[in-house]
């Protein structure tokens, strides 16, 4: 691995200031993991801005206090562990290119785009809004699931709960997997084809998309909707 920390800019702004206050600058190889826990705020994480190295990350982080320390960033294997204290209004994670990402949150929302690694996000309260080239899966004790991931296999099974809230997860048309969508309390859409079964308030679909495979998605909800879609090419 390449030396992490290359960079760290301290800078103090005013509360309303939308500046960050901390920002962390360092590399890291493709295959490596950065991993994300924040106790509040907003989470945002994005590939490297276009003209930047693609092996930097940056870490930056805003908040509305005068003063607040800035996040704790340590090696923790081949990547790096971020650890936001309490009071961060926003987080800004961008991720270097093939590496993997796993988001912790434990009030706020997740926003994760164009991150080429793989990505596992999970919040306490607060929604997560996953659009990736990879794999993905997410999940929230309180709030809602929207879910793209590019892939057509994967390992295993990925997953995709919540306690209250909605699930939508789109994958691609030519993806081989096996599924399981199951809600306690709500209703169950998928345009793969596939039939379900009900029990009173509970709707619960077990089937094999495109043959089925080795792959699987596992999507449930305790109250709430779940929506299986399928990704198409764009004309």
């Amino acid at each position: 691995m390449k030396r992490i920390a290359a960079l760290l800019l301290l800078a103090l702004a005013a509360c309303a200031s939308p500046t960050p206050y901390a920002t962390s600058i360092g590399l890291l190889e493709p295959g490596a993991t950065i991993s994300v826990t924040a106790q509040s705020g907003t989470i945002n994480a994005y590939k490297p801005k276009i003209g930047d190295p693609s092996d930097r990350f940056t870490i930056a982080a805003t908040s509305k206090l005068a003063s607040l320390a800035a996040p704790t960033i340590r090696r923790a294997g081949n990547g790096i562990s971020v650890s936001a204290p309490d009071g961060v209004k926003t987080l800004l994670v961008r991720v270097p290119d093939r590496v993997n990402l796993v988001v912790r949150s434990s009030t706020g929302d997740i926003n994760v785009t164009d991150v080429t690694g793989n990505v596992t996000a999970a919040a306490g309260t607060g929604n997560v809004r996953i659009m990736v080239p990879g794999f993905a899966q997410a999940s929230a004790e309180k709030g809602d699931l929207n879910v793209t991931f590019g892939a057509t296999t994967w390992p295993g099974t990925l997953s995709f709960t919540t306690g209250s809230g909605d699930i939508e997860v789109y994958v691609k048309q030519i993806a081989k997997f096996r599924v399981h969508l199951h809600t306690d309390d709500g209703t169950l859409f998928t345009d793969f084809g596939l039939r379900g079964t009900s029990q009173g308030n509970a709707e619960t679909i077990d089937g094999a998309v495109n043959g089925g495979g080795h792959a699987a998605i596992d999507i449930v909800t305790h109250k709430g909707s779940i929506r299986l879609l399928e990704l198409t090419p764009q004309a």
